[in-house]
């Protein structure tokens, strides 16, 4: 079974697919062998990415939507001969996601700079904190900063906020930057469209998850 990694968060609009599919990218650029999972009803995701990996020569990403399984027990199944998968999902807290979590091994939370998200943020975790205790001990989770803009005080309260709450937040943030939707529109990672600060950014987050799943093994 592969390292799973899922984005989850009750609200829409904070930037899950666009990690979904950058996250993808890295780590296929690494060169391991990864899928990427459409579990969203809507499969924007599934849109979005008709075009996706040309410009390094893949005719077309290993994508498995939701209508290809039909419990997530088959889809670990299908699953199978990957390295790792990447998990895009719904925008709202429900039993679908209860049953992605619990055949992941990481949680990653998108949380835009804003107030409101941080508060959002708390009652997702509180559902993965749930599952966690019920269902996947094993789950690791943290939350990622993302839609920030340079030179704003707002976005370092937010994760001390969460900190102080108890929770995980990577130091990896991403910014607000134009490079990602205009990458996603094209069904492209950002290092097809910007190999600079955008990239770097996705790199970071990449290496930050690693080493959130190597030291949730000791």
């Amino acid at each position: 079974m592969p390292l799973i990694i899922t984005f989850a968060h009750q609200k829409g609009g904070v930037g899950k697919s666009t990690l979904a599919v950058n996250l993808y990218g890295w780590f296929s650029y690494a060169g391991y062998n990864c899928a990427l999972v459409d579990t969203d009803p809507q499969g924007s995701l599934t849109h979005l990415l008709a075009a996706f990996g040309t410009q390094d020569g893949r005719k077309s990403v290993p994508l498995i939507r939701r209508g290809e399984f039909g419990t997530y027990g088959e889809l670990a199944d299908k699953l199978g001969p990957f390295d790792i998968a990447v998990i895009d999902t719904p925008p709202y807290l429900s039993r679908e996601l209860m049953d992605v979590l619990s055949i992941s091994h990481a949680a990653i939370v998108p949380c835009k700079a804003s107030p409101l998200d941080g508060l959002a943020v708390q009652h997702t975790m509180d559902y993965i904190n749930e599952i966690r205790r019920t269902q996947n001990s094993a789950l690791t989770a943290a939350v990622v900063m993302t839609m920030v803009i340079a030179g704003t005080e707002f976005t370092e309260q937010i994760r001390a906020h969460l900190i102080a709450s108890g929770l995980t937040v990577l130091q990896a943030q991403i910014g607000n930057r134009v490079a990602y939707a205009r990458s996603l529109l094209k069904g492209n990672s950002v290092k097809a469209e910007d190999g600079g600060k955008a990239w770097a950014e996705i790199e970071a987050l990449g290496a930050e998850i690693v080493d959130l799943l190597n030291r949730s093994k000791l």
